[in-house]
């Protein structure tokens, strides 16, 4: 019958975890969804994208939002669970009955520990394949919108053009300028106050820029002294598909990739002795896989932790306490990931700082509870 009680209170806690879990999953994949998503989705719909692509790109870029998600609401929804078995008395009374407390941890790590499987089952598969599909669909929203390839007061590049553009409004662009290179390598400037967003009927036309009034700067590469300048009433700009057409196809980054994908990729920069700062970014990439999706588990652990030690009274202060648990995370791992960034500190450290101090945290308190 012990056997029987145990496992029916096993289940009913983590029925309870999960169900906290899901509460807080749908808050920050809210949170998540507004940030990552509706913002593009606003930008390409002003533009008059259709709604259905728009919608794929949506669903497409669900799976970074649930991996990012995914742990935070583990912690807050742990904790929120935790505060209701406490203010309900429910812990208190399962102690009593000799139930110890390291039964009641267990199905609370393993939430935690199917979280983060979870997490990284999303991050890693469904994340590259997903985006492999983003770009599909949004180079086929660029090809029938031309205007969303631009954007007003911007820098436009590809592998042989440079466009600046003023402001875009109504199809036509105030204050444009094109550099670029013609069949002989010489640079060219095209600049106009006043060009028209079109489309052309040529499939390998992404868009036709009619300039009007134009100024044209033509400089020699092979004598600086040497320069042509051409003005003209109207020019039509052509940018072709293939100009273009390899930003999207072509440069996989490495948050795109599979984890395997990117640790095979890491091992071949070694061998070719690649720049140790572009190298540092990819072993960055390649923790940061594991890393966000398992802070899940070590989330988990410190709301144990800090309900064990009777911080959390009720499911509002826990709510509280896990935001700003979860602001502090996130500000240290945007912090770590800046460093490595722009100071080149070390990828691996930057990616695991945050869970340590989770996990020492949890350390802490328990070794607290426990001389106390």
């Amino acid at each position: 019958m012990i056997g029987i009680r145990q496992k029916l209170l096993f289940l009913y806690i983590t029925k309870e975890m999960l169900l906290y879990f899901f509460v807080c999953f749908l808050f920050f994949f809210f949170i998540f969804f507004v940030n990552n998503i509706l913002l593009l989705a606003e930008d390409i719909l002003s533009k008059q994208a259709p709604f259905k692509d728009v919608a794929l790109l949506m669903l497409y870029s669900l799976p970074a939002v649930i991996a990012n998600a995914s742990p935070f609401a583990a912690l807050v929804g742990t904790l929120m669970g935790i505060g209701r078995f406490v203010s309900d008395l429910e812990f208190l009374s399962m102690n009593a009955l000799g139930i110890s407390p390291r039964f009641l941890m267990l199905p609370v790590l393993l939430v935690g520990l199917a979280v983060s499987i979870v997490s990284f089952f999303t991050n890693d598969v469904l994340l590259p394949a997903s985006a492999v599909n983003f770009r599909r669909v949004y180079w086929g929203i660029a090809t029938s919108t031309p205007a969303l390839e631009l954007a007003s007061y911007s820098i436009k590049r590809n592998h042989n053009a440079v466009v600046v553009t003023g402001l875009i409004q109504d199809g036509k662009i105030h204050n444009l300028l094109i550099v670029d290179k013609n069949a002989d390598k010489a640079f060219r400037i095209l600049g106009t106050q006043t060009a028209e967003v079109g489309k052309s009927d040529d499939p390998s036309i992404v868009m036709s820029l009619k300039m009007k009034y134009p100024h044209l700067l033509i400089l020699d590469p092979s004598d600086k002294k040497r320069y042509d300048a051409v003005n003209g009433e109207a020019v039509t700009y052509n940018v072709l598909a293939k100009s273009i057409k390899s930003s999207y196809f072509n440069t996989i980054g490495p948050s795109e990739m599979s984890s395997l994908d990117l640790y095979k990729d890491v091992k071949e920069k070694e061998v070719q002795n690649e720049d140790t700062r572009l190298l540092n970014l990819y072993r960055m990439e390649l923790h940061k896989k594991f890393s966000i999706p398992f802070g899940a588990f070590f989330f988990v652990l410190l709301a144990f932790a800090i309900s064990s030690a009777g911080k959390v009274n009720n499911q509002g202060m826990g709510f509280v306490l896990g935001l700003l648990i979860a602001v502090g995370y996130w500000a240290m791992f945007m912090g770590g990931q800046t460093l490595c960034l722009r100071l080149d500190w070390d990828g691996t450290s930057a990616m695991w700082v945050p869970n340590m101090m989770v996990f020492a945290a949890s350390i802490v308190i328990f070794g607290k509870r426990l001389f106390r």
